[in-house]
């Protein structure tokens, strides 16, 4: 009779081989130890973790802000504006007032014009000024600048609004454009001007 807490050993009588099951593969004249795969689990995860920390910073860097909604209000250094209209060019006849000069030219193939008007409005006693340079065009794989703008530059009055008008020349495309502005303020501008190719 054997106590109640000790264990009973099965021994197998060994022969001087090993057990298959146990037999490692390793190349002639070489030995392998535990810490060898140990080392080549933590370099494979230190480069996961590098890749994964490449990843993040591309994606906190490039990280844009969302864009305002056809219509909405965004804030803008010294007041708010919208993108009241998107209208194309060849729906409505419109002419400009004056030095239309860079519209005389063809249209690309494959492309159309449109005019935003952008409505600004001076909410406070700091300056509202629209500069013209300070709008472009993205979506279309690169930064687009107007063609034609009135006024280039305006310094907005106190509790005033004030009308600008953009001309871009775009793809007849059905493609998210954004009308980019003064300290990252964007607006969606739709895809209602789209006309058919």
């Amino acid at each position: 009779m054997t106590p109640a807490n000790s264990t009973l050993r099965l021994v197998r009588p060994d022969d001087g081989e090993k057990h298959p099951e146990t037999t490692r593969h390793t190349r002639p004249g070489t030995t392998r130890t535990p810490l060898q795969g140990r080392r080549r689990i933590l370099i494979v995860l230190v480069i996961v973790w590098l890749v994964m920390a490449a990843l993040a910073a591309v994606l906190l860097v490039t990280g844009t802000k969302p864009s305002t909604p056809l219509g909405d209000t965004a804030a803008v250094p010294g007041g708010l504006a919208r993108v009241s209209a998107v209208i194309p060019l060849d729906s409505d006849g419109w002419v400009p007032p004056r030095g239309g000069d860079s519209l005389a030219s063809t249209v690309a193939p494959g492309a159309h014009r449109v005019r935003v008007l952008l409505e600004l409005t001076r909410t406070d006693a700091a300056s509202l000024t629209f500069d013209a340079s300070d709008y472009s065009l993205s979506g279309l794989g690169s930064r687009a600048t107007a063609l034609w703008v009135e006024p280039d530059r305006l310094e907005v009055p106190v509790r005033a609004s004030v009308l600008a008008t953009l001309i871009f020349e775009i793809p007849n495309q059905a493609i998210a454009l954004v009308l980019d502005g003064p300290q990252g303020a964007r607006w969606s501008l739709g895809t209602s001007h789209h006309t058919a190719p």
